[in-house]
């Protein structure tokens, strides 16, 4: 569960601790590596949170895994919850809520995952390479095999789900950290970088990945 008011947290943990073991993150940061690591079974998020709202960090989370989102906030304004919706999470339980409630909307998503068609959704296609999104890993006929690393994977998904539309810096840097981009952070430029050589290098593609001089970059491959 991830919330920045520390007496509701204790609250849903008390409220679940008979059916579930309620893991409190200390940061996003944190979070996010609890949920690439596959360590959580579903998570909570507020959208209200300071610096940031829980839509941005749950469209960081999807790009990431297919773990249940359900937002458990204040929030319930129909648009609010359609934009929720909309970029992945999969229940919606607004304050106050019932324990009960809450309670069999966190089994209805853990069924409903259980019950989807296995890793074909989590499998990318360009041409004759594959980009395995679970096991961050790029395969060429031929068994080649070339990993990513977490933040390479994650830029990869954003510019995949864009197809051929030019993805801002500021828009990739604040789906990876939940944040607007620092000007002088050259970290994009670095992860895209080795992300465009690992593409060249299976794909056999001389530019797979284009930098758009002072807005950001596109994919260059055919998906499908």
């Amino acid at each position: 569960m991830f919330d920045d008011e520390p007496d509701f947290t204790r609250l849903v943990k008390e409220c679940l601790k008979g059916d579930f073991h309620v893991v409190i993150p200390d940061s996003q940061l944190e979070l996010s590596r609890l949920v690439s690591a596959g360590e959580l079974d579903a998570v909570l998020l507020d959208i209200g949170l300071p610096d940031d709202n829980g839509i941005s960090i749950a469209q960081g989370l999807r790009y990431l895994s297919d773990v249940p989102i359900v937002f458990l906030t204040g929030y319930s304004s129909e648009d609010m919850i359609v934009k929720g919706l909309n970029i992945g999470a999969d229940d919606y339980v607004t304050k106050p809520f019932q324990p009960a409630v809450l309670l069999a909307r966190i089994r209805n998503v853990l069924r409903r995952r259980a019950e989807r068609p296995a890793a074909e959704r989590w499998i990318i296609s360009f041409g004759s390479v594959s980009f395995d999104v679970r096991q961050r890993m790029l395969r060429a006929a031929g068994e080649q095999c070339v990993p990513l690393t977490e933040k390479e994977a994650m830029i990869l998904m954003i510019l995949a789900e864009a197809g051929n539309a030019v993805v801002t810096r500021n828009d990739l840097f604040r789906q990876i950290h939940g944040r607007n981009w620092d000007q002088m952070s050259r970290e994009i430029d670095v992860h895209v970088s080795h992300l465009r050589a690992k593409l060249v290098e299976i794909c056999g593609s001389d530019n797979p990945l284009s930098s758009i001089r002072g807005v950001g970059y596109c994919l260059n491959l055919e998906q499908g």
